[in-house]
C-alpha cells in the first residue's frame, strides 16, 4: 500500500545514502596517498559497440503483461532484427572518475503472411542516458586480475524511440547510489546500490524505490576472442504503480563470444534473457534472444595513452 509517508521515506533514504557517499568522498580526499590506478588520466572516448543482431525470440506469458509500459515482454516468438549502439565518454582524475554513457537499442520484425494483413511487431526499444560520479578509493592488484573499488552516485534517464500504442512515450528518471568494483582485468563492473525513480510515462508520475545489483565480466580467451557476460537484477521494494502493471523485480542476462574478424569489426554469437515479475501475478514474463551480431567498435581517445 502506497502513501505520502512512502514518498517521504524514498526521499529520506536517498538523502541518507547521498550523505554517506559524500562523507566517504571527503574522508578519501584526506588520505595522503590513495592506492589507485595512476595510469589512467583524462578523457577516455570510446564507441563500445554499434551492431546489427539477427535473432530468434521466444516469449512466454506476454499477454498478461500487456498493460505494462515495459516493452521487453511484447510481440510474438519469431525471427527478429535488432540494432544496438553504446558510446562512453569517461573522465579519469586522481581521486574520481566520471562515467558518461549513451545506450540505444531497437528491434523490429515485419512479417507479410500469405493472404493475411501485415504483422508488425516492435520487439525492443530503449534509450539510456547516464552520468556517474565514482570516488576512487582503493585499487586491488592481486585478486582476480586487479580492480578498483569506490562509492558512486548516478543519474540516469530512460526513454524510447517510438511510444507503444495507447501509451505515452516511456520516460523514467532514475537516481542510484551505492558501491562498485570497476575497471578490472576481468570484472569491468560489479555494483550494489539503492535506486529511486520517477516514471513520467503516465499522466500522474509514479515513484519507485528499490535495490539493484549488476555484474559485467570480460575474459580474453585469445587475442581476437573475448567472452563477455552481463547480469543485472532490480527489485522494486516500494512503488505506487496500479496492480495491472506493478513490477516486483526484473532480471537480465547477456552472454556472447566476441571474435574480431577484421580490425575493429567483430562477429559474436550471443544469448540474451530477460525476466519481468509483476507483484500481483503468479507467472513471470520472459524474453529470450539467441542469435549472431555483427559489430564495430573504436577507441577515439585512450586515457591510458596520456
Amino acid at each position: 500500500m502506497y502513501s505520502k509517508n512512502h514518498s517521504i521515506y524514498f526521499v529520506a533514504l536517498n538523502i541518507f545514502f547521498l550523505y554517506l557517499f559524500l562523507s566517504i568522498r571527503l574522508y578519501a580526499k584526506d588520505i595522503p596517498a590513495l592506492d589507485v590506478d595512476a595510469n589512467k588520466d583524462g578523457w577516455n572516448l570510446e564507441l563500445k559497440k554499434i551492431s546489427l543482431n539477427f535473432t530468434s525470440a521466444s516469449l512466454k506469458n506476454q499477454t498478461i503483461y500487456k498493460d505494462f509500459s515495459n516493452n521487453r515482454i511484447k510481440g510474438d516468438s519469431q525471427i527478429v532484427g535488432q540494432a544496438f549502439g553504446n558510446f562512453e565518454a569517461n573522465y579519469y582524475a586522481k581521486n574520481f572518475v566520471i562515467f558518461n554513457s549513451l545506450i540505444a537499442e531497437y528491434g523490429r520484425n515485419i512479417i507479410y503472411p500469405q493472404n493475411s494483413e501485415k504483422i508488425d511487431n516492435k520487439t525492443l526499444d530503449r534509450i539510456l542516458i547516464g552520468t556517474d560520479y565514482t570516488q576512487r578509493i582503493w585499487k586491488i592488484e592481486k585478486i582476480l586480475g586487479g580492480f578498483e573499488i569506490g562509492p558512486y552516485v548516478q543519474l540516469g534517464y530512460q526513454t524510447e524511440f517510438t511510444p507503444q500504442a495507447g501509451l505515452d512515450r516511456r520516460k523514467i528518471l532514475r537516481f542510484n547510489t551505492g558501491f562498485k568494483i570497476f575497471d578490472g582485468q576481468y570484472i569491468k563492473n560489479l555494483h550494489l546500490n539503492i535506486f529511486g525513480e520517477e516514471d513520467f510515462t503516465y499522466k500522474a508520475p509514479i515513484e519507485s524505490f528499490g535495490i539493484e545489483t549488476g555484474l559485467n565480466v570480460e575474459h580474453k580467451i585469445e587475442d581476437n576472442i573475448t567472452f563477455e557476460y552481463q547480469f543485472n537484477f532490480r527489485s522494486y521494494l516500494l512503488n505506487n504503480y496500479p496492480a495491472s502493471h506493478n513490477p516486483e523485480y526484473e532480471l537480465e542476462l547477456n552472454a556472447k563470444l566476441d571474435t574480431k574478424v577484421y580490425k575493429n569489426f567483430s562477429v559474436a554469437p550471443f544469448i540474451s534473457f530477460y525476466m519481468l515479475k509483476g507483484r500481483y501475478f503468479k507467472e513471470v514474463g520472459t524474453n529470450v534472444f539467441i542469435g549472431v551480431s555483427i559489430s564495430y567498435s573504436q577507441i577515439f581517445i585512450d586515457a591510458k595513452q596520456k
